[in-house]
């Protein structure tokens, strides 16, 4: 919206309903919508997507949390473009029933270009909460991300966890 436009409105509404309008509408900040966070890539989100919700792939059980808990492993699914790369996707879930809620991807970068990876990054999560030479961690109100910067010669790996799944953030920054 412009500021003439704003201005015109805010002229309208004055002459309409008063300066305490002005104000409510100036305090509810209807002229600046904040960007929504990553909840998760793609149609995977963290909170909504469940072991039902994946179709395409293979799907197989596994333990976590060394034996302690166990999980399904997703994976072969279709690949996601991030950073100008493909990117393979793994899925892991708290279960293996369909309604097991998701509490991993993992995206590995083929071909993965570490300045281009970073900004993708910083753009999708902002600036990181911690940098290492080949780590970046990032976090916002829905999960913690690291990108391990390569992690192997050529390919670069994304983990993205819920912040409640405070064990295998803990693991991922043992890698």
């Amino acid at each position: 919206m412009t500021g003439k436009k704003i201005v015109g409105m805010l002229g309208l509404v004055a002459s309409i309903g008063g300066v305490g309008t002005i104000a409510v509408i100036m305090a509810t900040g209807a002229c600046g919508r904040k960007e929504p966070e990553f909840a998760g890539i793609g149609k995977y989100r963290f909170g909504h997507t469940t072991r039902g919700d994946v179709k395409d792939g293979v799907c197989q059980p596994t333990s976590i949390d060394d034996g302690k808990r166990q999980a399904t492993w997703c994976f072969a699914l279709p690949a996601y473009k991030i950073a100008n790369r493909t990117a393979e996707i793994e899925l892991y879930f708290d279960g293996t029933e369909a309604t097991s809620p998701l509490i991993e991807i993992q995206l590995k970068v083929r071909g993965c270009l570490e300045q281009d990876l970073e900004s993708w990054m910083r753009t999708a999560f902002g600036p990181p909460i911690e940098n290492t030479p080949k780590r970046l961690y990032y976090k916002n109100s829905f999960l913690w991300a690291a990108a391990l910067i390569p992690s192997e010669p050529g390919r670069c790996r994304v983990h993205l966890l819920p912040n409640s799944e405070l064990a295998q953030i803990a693991k991922v920054k043992a890698l």
